[in-house]
This record gives structure tokens, C-alpha cells and sequence, in this order.
């Protein structure tokens, strides 16, 4: 999101402002000074709540720039509004065949936990087909969701990038981060996407799928053969030496099998 802002400072040639040390409020925003005077930006709530910042005036303003499908960021000056920045989010082109994917793969819900409003919200929830959309939640709440899932015998898995889905990371059964993703939701997270793109989600899934099935018939394999080893040698078929051999060599092939998976064969 900062980086959205700083590429559209530069695309419209603004100049850059000195200002104080930057502040940064987790899960809120950035706090700085400017000629003496105390800058916010960060979200509503944090604004509203935390720096008593009256948004009355502006609210045809913000209806107007929400019904567009804008995240917006308010920017106040000794807790007076004085600004907004809109942003218009673009769904990753590779986001409807990762969803498809995921529910080929047998994941049986896709939900999404979303600070924005409702109304934004539901709309790209509806465009991307999910089975449920929270909405206006703050970071606290995205812990909670997953933990509400986790009670109703859900088992989930959660994807994030950001400071604010650490919490979430860390609660869900599986917490997945982007390759691109803060260091805390990195360093929490069970699963590291190497790559930045969205469909990597999928495809560790399906990794997922065939690591598990491939141990399985494994450890089906080892013990079937083992037993007869076993058993030939219980009824002097075999030698202990060759037992061991036989044992040894059972070990060696399914090496070379789990090899041969990892090799693509």
C-alpha cells in the first residue's frame, strides 16, 4: 500500500516534504511532525478513535470515493482532516485460478477477512465467488475469526502478508505468507511462498497432496515387505545376513522413490 502511494507521488511529480521521524503505530498507521505540527495518517478508526479526528463534514466525500470501491487513507493535521488518499485495489490476475484450484485440491471454503467496508467488501467477494466475506474488521479481529472457524471443527489455513496478519498467521492451523510479505508475517508463518504469486498457494497445496500420499504408501510399503522379511526369516527361509540385506535394500528403494518424486519422475 505505501509503495502504491509512493509510485503515485512520483507519477504526478510531487515533490517530497521534509518532515520528523516516522512513527509507526502497528495494525494503525504512521505518526510524524511537520513545521511543528503533529501528522496522521492511518485509518478511520484510528483517526476517529485514537487522535479524536471529526470526520462529520466529510462524510458525503468519503460515501462518495467507498461507493467507487476506494480503500481510502485519512491524513490529519493536529487532529483536523485535511486529506484523503484513495486507492483502487486490482484483483492479481492469477486470483480466480488459484481460488478454482484451491477447490479442486478439496478445500471446501474460501473466505476472506477484510478491513475495508462491507459494501466494498462484498463486492469482490461476490466477484470472486466466496463463501463468506467479514468485513470492517481490525487486525485484532482476524485472530478471533480464525479461532471462531477452528471451534466450529474447521481446520484453516490462512493466507497473509502483512504486520497486522501476524496474530492470524500464528493461529491458524497452517499460516501461509507471501514471498514478499513483512519479516514478522515471514518469520511466524508456517509456509514461506518463495515467489510473490498468488497461485503458489495452489500449487503448495498440491505439493501438499502428494508428499502426503507418497509417505502413506510408504510406510504401507516398508511394512508389508518388512513383515515378510520377517517372517521368511522366523521360518529359516532366510538367512539373518540376508534379512538385513533384504531390510536394507527395502530402505534404499523407498529413498529412491521419495528421490524420484522430487526429481518430477
Amino acid at each position: 500500500m505505501s509503495q502504491a502511494v509512493v509510485n503515485a507521488a512520483k507519477d504526478h511529480a510531487l515533490p517530497h516534504i521534509e518532515h520528523g521521524e516516522v512513527d509507526y503505530v502497528i495494525a494503525h498507521g504512521l505518526r510524524s511532525t511537520l513545521n511543528g505540527n503533529t501528522l496522521v495518517m492511518g485509518s478511520r478508526h484510528f483517526l476517529e478513535v485514537h487522535e479524536n479526528v471529526e470526520f462529520e463534514e466529510f462524510e458525503q466525500t468519503i460515501r462518495e470515493f467507498e461507493a467507487k470501491g476506494r480503500h481510502l487513507i485519512f491524513i490529519s493535521n493536529q487532529s483536523k482532516l485535511i486529506g484523503m488518499i484513495g486507492l483502487r485495489d486490482h484483483l492479481r490476475e492469477d486470483a480466480v485460478a488459484t481460488l478454482e484450484a484451491l477447490k479442486s485440491f478439496g478445500i471446501k471454503q474460501l473466505m476472506m477477512i477484510s478491513g475495508d467496508s462491507q459494501f466494498k467488501a462484498q463486492i469482490l467477494g461476490d466477484d470472486l465467488k466466496l463463501d463468506r466475506v467479514y468485513a470492517d474488521t481490525r487486525p485484532s479481529d482476524k485472530s478471533r475469526i480464525v479461532a471462531e472457524l477452528q471451534q466450529e471443527g474447521k481446520t484453516v489455513m490462512f493466507v497473509g502478508d502483512g504486520v497486522n496478519d501476524a496474530p492470524a498467521l500464528t493461529q491458524a492451523d497452517v499460516g501461509v505468507a507471501m514471498g514478499r510479505g513483512t519479516e514478522l508475517a515471514r518469520q511466524v508463518a508456517d509456509v514461506v511462498l518463495l515467489s510473490d504469486n498468488l497461485i503458489g498457494v495452489a500449487q503448495a497445496r498440491e505439493l501438499a497432496e502428494i508428499a502426503m500420499r507418497v509417505i502413506n504408501s510408504n510406510i504401507e510399503l516398508a511394512e508389508y515387505v518388512n513383515s515378510g522379511i520377517m517372517l521368511a526369516a522366523a521360518l529359516g527361509f532366510l538367512s539373518p545376513t540376508m534379512s538385513a540385506l533384504l531390510h536394507n535394500g527395502t530402505t534404499l528403494s523407498i529413498l529412491g522413490r521419495s528421490a524420484a518424486l522430487r526429481n518430477g519422475v
